[in-house]
C-alpha cells in the first residue's frame, strides 16, 4: 500500500548511539526513512526497564538526529526478574505509546529488534506486528540482568505475524528452542561508499601497511588474536572500548582509535592492508552476520577469521583455528587488497536488506 503505513522500529540499540554507530537498522531506517512507501517512520528507543516507571510518563518524545524519523522513549515498569505482573506492565507501556505514536496513515506495522520489545507488539495498535532477530540475545552481556525477561521475549516472538533473523544458524536455532519459523536476512554493506572518492582518513593510523579490526571490542573478541596479528603487521582497533580494554590494546601496542563514525569508515579501512574477525567461537558469534566482514570485502581488503559462520563467501576470506590465527593474518596480506570492492558483497547492498525486511514485515511475504 505505497504511502499509507506508520512504521514503529522497536530499537535494540539507543537511538542516540546509531547517530555514530553503524548497525543493521541503522542501515535499515536510513533506506526507509526516504521511501515514499511510508507516510511516518518512528523508533522507540531500547526499553527502560525499572519499578520506578510506575511513576514516570511511559512513552515520551525525544530528540532525533534524524529528521526524517519520529524517535520517541518507552518505559516498562517491571523488576528485574519476571512477575506474574508483568503483562499489566507491558499493556500499560503499549497504551502509552500508541497514544504517542504518529498515525497519519491508514495502517500501522511494528517491528521489534530485540526480545526486550517483544512482549509489548500484542499491546500496541497495530495492523502487523513483527520480529526481527538480531544475534542471540541469550549470550549478550544483558542477559546477565534481564535474562528471563529476554527468554519471555523470544516466547512472545514467536506470536508474531513475520519474523527475520540475521543468520541462518540462529533461525535454526530459535525454531529449536521456541518453535519461532524465522525468515533469513543477512546484514549488508554501502558497496557505493567504497567506490567513492577517497575521503580524509582518521588521525593516528600508522605508517604503512597495517590490520584492522571494526567494531565494539566487547566479549565476542579475542584479544589475544589482535595480539598475534600485531606480531605480522601493525594492527588498528577502530570502535568502542571500556577503559580496561583500551589499557591492554595500548599496552599490546595496537593503535586505538575508539568510536568512528559511519561516513569515515570507508576511508580508514581503504587505507588498511588486512581486515580482521578475531571473534570466540561462541554461541553468541555463531548466531551473527558480521557486518564488519562485508565492509572489509567493500574495501577490497583479504580479511583473516575465525571459523564462526558468514554469510558471504570469497576466496579472500583465511580462515583459521586461534592456534593458527597470525599465520592466516600472513596469508591474507599475501593476498593483497583489490582496488574496487570484491566481488562477492554485490548482492549484499542495504537496499536489498531493507526490501527482504519489507517484504516480510509490511507486505507479509515469505
Amino acid at each position: 500500500m505505497p504511502g499509507t503505513t506508520d512504521l514503529v522500529v522497536l530499537l535494540g540499540t539507543p537511538w542516540s548511539r546509531l547517530a555514530w554507530q553503524n548497525t543493521r537498522w541503522r542501515s535499515v531506517l536510513q533506506q526507509w526513512a526516504g521511501d515514499a512507501r511510508f507516510t511516518t517512520v518512528s523508533v522507540v528507543d531500547f526499553p527502560s526497564m525499572s519499578l520506578r516507571n510506575l511513576v514516570r510518563t511511559r512513552a515520551e518524545r525525544i530528540d532525533s538526529w534524524d529528521d526524517r524519523v519520529t524517535a520517541l522513549a518507552g518505559r516498562v515498569p517491571v523488576y528485574r526478574a519476571p512477575s506474574p505482573l508483568d503483562a499489566l506492565a507491558w499493556r500499560m507501556t503499549g497504551a502509552a505509546l500508541t497514544g504517542a505514536l504518529p498515525a497519519q496513515g491508514t495502517r500501522r506495522v511494528v517491528v521489534a529488534a530485540t526480545p526486550l520489545w517483544a512482549p509489548v507488539l500484542r499491546y500496541l495498535d497495530a495492523d502487523r506486528r513483527g520480529f526481527d532477530a538480531v544475534d542471540d540475545w541469550r549470550a549478550l552481556p544483558v542477559a546477565a540482568r534481564v535474562g528471563g525477561h529476554v527468554l519471555r521475549g523470544y516466547r512472545a516472538a514467536a506470536r508474531a505475524d513475520a519474523v527475520t533473523t540475521v543468520s541462518p544458524e540462529l533461525a535454526d536455532r530459535l525454531r529449536a528452542d521456541f518453535g519461532i519459523d524465522g525468515r533469513p536476512v543477512p546484514n549488508g554493506v554501502d558497496v557505493e561508499a567504497y567506490t567513492a572518492p577517497l575521503g580524509d582518513a582518521p588521525p593516528g593510523l600508522p605508517e604503512g601497511s597495517f590490520a584492522v579490526y571494526l567494531g565494539v571490542v566487547q566479549q565476542r573478541v579475542d584479544v589475544g588474536l589482535l595480539a598475534a596479528a600485531q606480531q605480522v603487521l601493525p594492527v588498528v582497533v577502530a570502535g568502542p572500548a571500556d577503559d580496561a580494554t583500551a589499557r591492554q590494546l595500548r599496552d599490546l601496542g595496537i593503535t586505538w582509535l575508539g568510536p568512528v563514525g559511519p561516513d569515515v569508515v570507508p576511508a580508514l579501512l581503504r587505507r588498511a592492508a588486512v581486515g580482521l574477525l578475531p571473534h570466540h567461537v561462541n554461541a553468541l558469534t555463531t548466531s551473527m552476520s558480521p557486518m564488519k566482514v562485508l565492509e572489509y570485502l567493500a574495501a577490497g581488503l583479504p580479511v583473516a577469521a575465525t571459523p564462526v559462520p558468514l554469510t558471504v563467501a570469497s576466496d579472500r576470506i583465511v580462515v583459521a583455528s586461534a592456534a593458527g590465527y597470525g599465520e592466516a593474518v600472513r596469508d591474507a596480506l599475501a593476498h593483497g587488497r583489490l582496488d574496487a570492492p570484491d566481488p562477492a558483497v554485490r548482492a549484499f547492498g542495504w537496499n536489498r536488506v531493507a526490501e527482504a525486511l519489507f517484504s516480510a514485515h509490511v507486505n507479509g511475504e515469505r
